[in-house]
């Protein structure tokens, strides 16, 4: 049996107050939905037997009826097309609220289109191989009763088994979004004592084989610039032959440019060296820069506008200053919050009793 396997395509994202000149759309949620389009012609390109969406097709538990209309538009076709498709939901399209519902009830519907989303365990046949579907639970008690249903069902079904499930794979590496909600995946073949023919993992937005038979299939475009240097793309399976093979898609290129110290830089030094960089920036490109170690009569110069003004073919460009401040400290100018997780991580590793035990302080916090 072959497969395709695709996660996180985060329909009806958008960002930044862009345009897209054709459409009329912001443009983040134009590259989102182009990023889709090129998964549903991969189909047809590659011809699965079954196609794998391992959660977070949506950005939201309540997509507009924009994105709802692409999902709906790509399934019909592999739906008519009679291919197969399991589908998960994933921690960004659960909603908080069960009494909410779920759009996933409607893309049920459809004729070949197995799909799990009501945070429980599901086992579906096809062909000669069952497919375990453990979508994201909004309950710790509910992914235990999922587990163990899980380790019962393996063994009442004979014949090759491929689990897809949606969270952070536990393991010496961290798969962590650092996002509120993010379910923590076990070793699942480890707790239930016998291998799967395959594991299909999302939530993670990179490309990572955790063996040679589990893997994240990386998301199809980005949202953060923490993965600016993360491929976007879907993976094809062959569970005869165990190979599998990453397929990059096109994506709006993503730039991080190294962090530039300003000690002992004028502003003229400053603008000069973004320039420099901006050489090798491609059009439309994303952009962020960081300036770090800025005095304060230097940060009073700078002139965000000569910024932008060396900047002029990106999509965005995001701005970090870094002032220079007590000794040991530093000031960032920049009033963006990451998700809970990380900024916890910043507050222990700021804080200056010598009495605190700061690894239990971080692994009781994360716990919680």
């Amino acid at each position: 049996m072959k497969l395709l396997h695709v996660s996180d395509t985060h329909l009806g994202y958008s960002e930044y107050t862009k345009i897209d000149p054709v459409t009329g759309l912001n443009q983040r949620e134009q590259d989102v939905y182009n990023a889709w389009k090129q998964v549903i012609d991969a189909v047809f390109m590659h011809h699965p037997d079954v196609v794998i969406h391992a959660g977070d097709l949506f950005h939201t538990p309540r997509p507009s009826n924009r994105a709802i209309r692409i999902a709906l538009e790509g399934i019909q076709k592999i739906s008519s097309a009679g291919i197969p498709l399991v589908l998960i939901s994933g921690n960004h399209e659960t909603p908080r609220i069960r009494a909410t519902g779920s759009i996933f009830e409607s893309l049920a519907l459809f004729p070949h289109v197995y799909a799990a989303f009501s945070s429980r365990l599901e086992t579906f046949s096809i062909e000669d191989v069952t497919f375990f579907a453990l979508p994201h639970c909004s309950l710790t008690e509910e992914l235990e009763k999922a587990i163990e249903e899980l380790k019962s069902a393996k063994q009442k079904n004979a014949g090759p088994h491929v689990l897809v499930s949606h969270g952070a794979w536990s393991g010496k590496a961290s798969y962590s979004m650092g996002e509120f909600n993010e379910q923590r995946l076990p070793d699942f073949e480890k707790i239930t004592g016998s291998p799967f023919a395959y594991v299909a993992l999302g939530h993670y937005h990179r490309h990572v084989q955790i063996r040679s038979n589990i893997a994240y299939s990386s998301s199809t475009e980005r949202t953060s610039f923490n993965e600016y240097n993360a491929p976007c793309g879907y993976l094809t399976v062959d569970l005869d032959s165990h190979q599998s093979v990453y397929h990059e898609i096109e994506s709006r290129p993503m730039i991080k440019a190294p962090t530039i110290d300003c000690t002992d830089l004028t502003v003229q030094n400053i603008y000069d060296r973004l320039q420099e960089f901006q050489k090798s920036v491609t059009d439309g490109a994303m952009v962020q820069v960081s300036l770090s170690e800025i005095d304060t009569e230097t940060f009073l110069r700078l002139e965000s506008r000569v910024i932008d003004e060396i900047f002029p073919n990106v999509l965005i460009l995001e701005k970090q200053f870094y002032r220079k401040c007590d000794p040991g400290k530093t000031a960032f100018a920049s009033a963006a919050i990451e998700a809970l997780p990380v900024e916890f991580e910043r507050f222990i590793e700021g804080l200056d009793d010598a009495q605190i035990d700061k690894k239990r302080l971080r692994e009781m916090g994360t716990q919680y």
